[in-house]
């Protein structure tokens, strides 16, 4: 009898899942966050582009229209940053270099990016093109300094995962940024 209530303890205690996501209320409890780029500027951007030869944000393609609150955002491509400003953590979306909106983050976690973000495999050199690669690396070797210096800083690695909930009225985005993952909730509109 003992056994039995240490082993139903542990379920209860230890069970990961209690319930599903309750989707509604996590909508209504998610604040409105408009009043932070209302003239549609960020002024942090030439801060952002300075090191990068290409955008540093998150290029994301939103296949229906979609509402968080007072922002809605029409099927299209768009530039996400996520950002944590005044207490709140947000991403902000941006269409030809104007702030659509900033959508609140109601959860981040922190992810193993080798697992996210997978090493390419390396090319296979086959045994009549060594020659020519080995030839490469004692040519380049003394130019190998000037040449590092040359390099540009590389954005984050990114992407997005989209999941549409079981009862088809919210949307679900996950955005994976180097070891962090933001999620985001949003209403369909038809």
């Amino acid at each position: 009898m003992r056994k039995f209530f240490i082993i139903l303890a542990l379920f209860v205690f230890i069970s990961p899942c209690h319930g599903e996501l309750n989707y509604d209320l996590l909508y209504k409890d998610t604040p409105i966050l408009d009043y932070m780029y209302e003239t549609g500027v960020d002024e942090r951007e030439d801060q952002d582009y300075q090191q990068y030869i290409i955008s540093p944000y998150v290029l994301v393609r939103l296949p229906a229209k979609l509402r968080n609150k007072n922002i809605v955002l029409k099927p299209g491509y768009y530039l996400v940053k996520p950002e944590n400003k005044d207490g709140y953590r947000y991403a902000i979306f941006k269409q030809n270099g104007r702030v659509i909106g900033s959508v609140p983050i109601y959860h981040k976690s922190w992810i193993n990016p080798e697992t996210t973000f997978p090493k390419p495999p390396e090319p296979k050199h086959l045994w009549y093109t060594q020659p020519f690669f080995t030839t490469k690396k004692i040519v380049g070797w003394p130019f190998k300094k000037v040449l590092e210096h040359r390099k540009p800083f590389l954005p984050p690695r990114a992407k997005a995962d989209f999941q549409l909930t079981d009862d088809g009225k919210y949307y679900d985005m996950w955005l994976y940024v180097e070891d962090s993952l933001y999620k985001m909730l949003f209403k369909l509109e038809n």
